[in-house]
């Protein structure tokens, strides 16, 4: 030992190599402790983490009363609604429908385009890939309606994956994410057969609807929760609305106001919660008669009902 060493030590005690590892490690032990306690503290519960956002979707179509955007986004507001969904508009009308919404404090939550599958046409509108720019920074799922075959007609395989993997890279350089929207009639009028397609483009922002009335029409005789929980990572929008199970016809069918119908939202939303979905909903409205003021206010009560539960839970 040096004679500089021997001073010190003789002035406090010396620590051995392995003194000196035992408070290293317990210093820095009582650190992470410290910051796992104050991550546990600040961490929201699940009752606090789960409270999806809801928007009115198709609530726009022929009524005995019809309201312009502006109409429709303050009667959204005055609800309680979260956001809307519409067709992207491609018409010059997107900044101004954007600034409406914004002045309602609305989300566009989903805006949806048509792509055209058939080879030697356009896939779709020129003028989409600027929209798409104009709305960078929003939390808004683009969603493609895939037409062009009969539904499933393999000759539209290779095309689409073409297609949603162009779009994933415009969606993606604003932030955006890709959803197949799947509807009845469409080439992917199948939740399943949409899901093929998404793992086949194999791009991270491109992802699938679950819509439960097309889901009910197509794939009805199917459990849905084992399908949700297969793919939770590539759900990127949901619809849902009161339903009749087994009925074939949209209009007080398939697509009813939430206090009606016997199909069990509280089940799928309970699904949706297990899986880890937190992405907004959708309330379908297509089709259901009477004024929209009044079926949106009706299903507002019941979703109020609801978000009290998860509150409780």
């Amino acid at each position: 030992m040096s004679h500089l060493t021997q001073t010190r030590c003789n002035a406090r005690p010396c620590p051995t190599r392995l003194g000196m590892l035992v408070l290293a490690v317990a210093t820095f032990a009582t650190a992470m402790l410290g910051t796992i306690a104050d991550a546990e503290e600040k961490k929201p519960s699940e009752k606090d983490a789960w409270a999806p956002k809801l928007y009115g979707f198709c609530m726009g179509k022929p009524g005995p009363k019809r309201r312009s955007i502006p109409e429709q986004t303050e009667m959204l507001r005055e609800l309680g609604f979260d956001g809307a969904g519409y067709p992207l508009w491609l018409d010059g009308k997107l900044e101004e429908n954007l600034k409406t919404l914004d002045r309602s404090g609305l989300e566009a939550s989903l805006l949806y385009v048509t792509v055209n599958l058939k080879p030697n046409s356009s896939p779709y509108d020129p003028r989409l890939p600027e929209a798409i720019g104009k709305l960078k920074g929003r939390p808004c799922t683009l969603c493609v309606l895939l037409r062009g075959y009969p539904a499933g007609d393999p000759r539209g395989k290779d095309r689409a994956v073409e297609i949603l993997r162009e779009l994933g890279d415009l969606a993606a350089a604003s932030g955006l994410r890709v959803s197949i929207y799947h509807h009845q009639g469409d080439w992917t009028e199948s939740f399943l057969h949409a899901m093929e397609i998404v793992k086949k483009a194999d791009r991270r922002n491109v992802g699938v609807n679950f819509n439960l009335c097309h889901w009910l029409m197509i794939d009805g005789d199917k459990d849905y929760r084992p399908v949700l929980r297969d793919n939770a990572d590539k759900i990127f929008a949901v619809t849902l609305n009161g339903a009749k199970v087994g009925a074939k016809s949209w209009t007080n069918g398939l697509i009813l106001p939430l206090d009606r119908g016997d199909f069990d939202n509280r089940a799928l939303l309970a699904t949706l919660r297990r899986i880890g979905y937190r992405g907004p909903v959708g309330l379908m409205c297509y089709g259901i008669p009477g004024d929209a003021k009044d079926y949106l206010q009706r299903s507002m009560k019941v979703w109020k009902t609801w978000e009290a539960e998860w509150a409780r839970d």
